[in-house]
């Protein structure tokens, strides 16, 4: 009997060996997702690198059980509307930079709700962001917010106790969809335009 746990003891400890090896292996190859904010600073990075400052973009968007788009002439500074559909303030005007200001939302911790020192629930986001392999724009961000329980803050066992029932944290997930349909920079020559169609999974 002590030889078969010994036996399975060194089994264990070489199944433990194997994983560590494959783990560093995957590090030092790069195979390991990066985090939001490493996936999206490099996209900036490649972006940056392209020095597209005017270039003309139709973005399709999904939220609220709706579908719109916009079109827009970015030249330098300035943008201009060439159509919109989707007439949201909070939207603005979906530049590759407010693209890039929509998809670090992901990188967001969890919103306390209904305040900070009442953090029975908390909002969070969930989703993908995907960006453009050769130019660094994102190409299509999906997330969904929904609320949550916050089972770590005693604000939530301190209202389970007083209502003598568990907080309710449903709300209605609110979801959000953008897709970069086409990307074309516009420079004093005939450039090749950059089309994109893409689809996205995830929510507000």
């Amino acid at each position: 009997m002590r030889i078969l746990l010994l036996r399975a003891r060194r089994w264990r400890i070489v199944w433990v060996l194997l994983f560590a090896a494959m783990s560093l292996g995957l590090m030092a190859s790069g195979a390991i997702p990066a985090t939001y904010i490493e996936r999206r600073e490099m996209a900036q990075q490649v972006w940056k690198a392209q020095s597209i400052t005017s270039y003309h973009i139709v973005v399709r968007a999904f939220f609220a059980g709706r579908t719109c788009a916009q079109e827009i002439e970015v030249r330098g500074t300035r943008h201009y509307m060439l159509r919109d559909t989707c007439n949201s303030s909070w939207l603005s005007s979906l530049t590759v930079d407010r693209l890039f200001e929509l998809s670090a939302r992901l990188e967001a911790a969890p919103e306390c709700f209904p305040s900070k020192q009442d953090c029975i629930c908390h909002r969070v986001r969930i989703g993908a962001i995907e960006y453009d392999p050769n130019h660094g724009f994102p190409t299509s961000i999906g997330w969904r917010r929904e609320m949550q329980p916050n089972w770590q803050h005693p604000a939530y066992w301190k209202r389970a106790w007083e209502r003598r029932e568990l907080p309710n944290c449903a709300t209605p997930v609110r979801t959000l969809r953008l897709e970069v349909v086409s990307l074309t920079p516009l420079y004093d020559t005939a450039t090749p335009r950059i089309p994109h169609a893409s689809s996205a999974t995830g929510g507000s």
